[in-house]
């Protein structure tokens, strides 16, 4: 098969917009794993997972034994040394073969209560090459095998194509994505839910809960969802749209969408809004392009709407400049139990190779937000073009990855202590 660039290089493509950038404050940063390419995995585009003993868990977008002219994917662990300041080992749990297992795996991946690990593929499946949900169940006994089970197979009609972003469960055991296209006439990318079987070994139901492409309602949603906890899904589109999409009334079958915030790009406002999060009462995420005055990003905060008022308030909490801050932030955010917000950015390419910076909220309502450069990543064995975002692992430390870089120019595992 013939494999398309990866989703998210279209994040990285953005990067030959800005162009400016100088130092940045220097912080304690370590490659912790560099891919080799081939059998070992190449292009680590999207975040990792921690499981509770702290090991690592992530994709690459190529590499792997599979039959894909560059590698069709792999799922890997990194797991911790096994003395401080050793060696993390590198596992591949999986390598995607190209036919009906999938390929692709660019974004996250999540736990279940069991240790199962889910993901997506962007491409794979069978006949379709639309892509794929699937598990993946670790050994009954270490040391053997870990397990691929393809959940669902994407069709490329009603029912969608090509999904780029993660998954997300709700209590029932329900898994919630995106795909970027597909969906009927318009090809604009659909919201689903997979149900799990009835019985064991059945088969998992897929619902399209929305498809895209109407009422001004956005295109291509190439971000995640995430639930609130009345089980309303929020997500985003690559057109600058953030939705809602609320369950069915009781007797009722249908899902209600509804734009909750249109970014119209530039200026001060932000365009192609990113993965979001819920945080102290507001939606929080960035925008890879906007804001005033160089059109390098910006992270906002969507309040509710109040008892007044329908409407949603954005709040722009820091305009990236393009110079040490890096610019053309991507990826999810994290937060910290202080409000305190943490993400990466993709920066000019030259001068700046992406950054991750942690922006930390104001002393006093009403207050400006205060961002502050972690990490400027220096390219080459360092690592550049960090698309994914960072979670905190272990003694509070960051853990994230880069496309591109590192000792054989693959991409990089990266911690950086704040």
């Amino acid at each position: 098969m013939t494999r398309a660039k990866p989703l998210l290089h279209w994040c990285a493509v953005l990067i030959a917009i800005v162009v400016c950038g100088s130092s940045a404050l220097a912080t304690t940063e370590k490659v912790l794993y560099s891919f080799q390419g081939g059998s070992d995995g190449a292009e680590p585009y999207g975040p990792l997972v921690a499981d509770a003993a702290g090991n690592l868990y992530g994709t690459t977008g190529i590499g792997g034994s599979g039959s894909c002219a560059e590698g069709c994917g792999t799922v890997f662990q990194l797991s911790l040394p096994a003395q401080p300041g050793g060696a993390w080992t590198k596992t591949v749990l999986y390598s995607f073969q190209g036919s009906s297992d999938g390929a692709a795996p660019e974004s996250d991946l999540i736990f279940d209560a069991v240790g199962n690990l889910y993901g997506t593929t962007v491409s794979g499946g069978g006949k379709s090459f639309h892509g794929t949900v699937f598990e993946l169940s670790p050994p009954a006994q270490p040391g053997g095998a870990w397990t691929e089970t393809v959940l669902y197979r994407f069709q490329g009609g009603d029912d969608g194509k090509y999904p780029g972003a993660g998954l997300i469960f709700d209590q029932a055991g329900n898994l919630y994505g995106t795909t970027i296209f597909g969906g009927g006439r318009q090809n604009a990318g659909i919201a689903f839910e997979l149900s799990p079987p009835a019985q064991p070994g059945g088969a998992w139901t897929e619902t399209v809960l929305h498809r895209f492409g109407h009422r001004n309602d956005g295109l291509d949603p190439w971000a995640g969802v995430i639930l609130n906890q009345k089980g309303a899904v929020y997500g985003t589109t690559i057109t600058g749209t953030v939705f809602k999409l609320k369950p069915p009334a009781p007797g009722q079958a249908d899902w209600t969408e509804k734009t909750i915030h249109r970014f119209h790009g530039g200026g001060d406002v932000g365009s192609r809004p990113c993965d979001l999060i819920r945080g102290k009462g507001a939606l929080y995420g960035v925008t890879t392009l906007g804001g005033s005055p160089s059109n390098a990003g910006t992270i906002f905060q969507l309040s509710p709407p109040g008892a007044r008022s329908e409407r949603w308030k954005q709040t722009k909490l820091y305009s990236f400049t393009g110079g040490n801050d890096g610019g053309l932030p991507c990826g999810v955010l994290t937060a910290d139990r202080h409000g305190n917000l943490y993400g990466v950015a993709l920066g000019n390419g030259a001068d700046i190779p992406g950054t991750v910076f942690k922006l930390a909220p104001p002393a006093q309502p009403g207050g400006a937000w205060t961002l502050t450069t972690l990490h400027v990543f220096g390219g080459g064995n360092d690592g550049f073009g960090p698309n994914g975002g960072v979670i905190f692992g272990k003694g509070g430390a960051l853990y994230g990855t880069t496309g591109g870089g590192g000792a054989s120019g693959n991409g990089t595992v990266f911690k950086v202590v704040p």
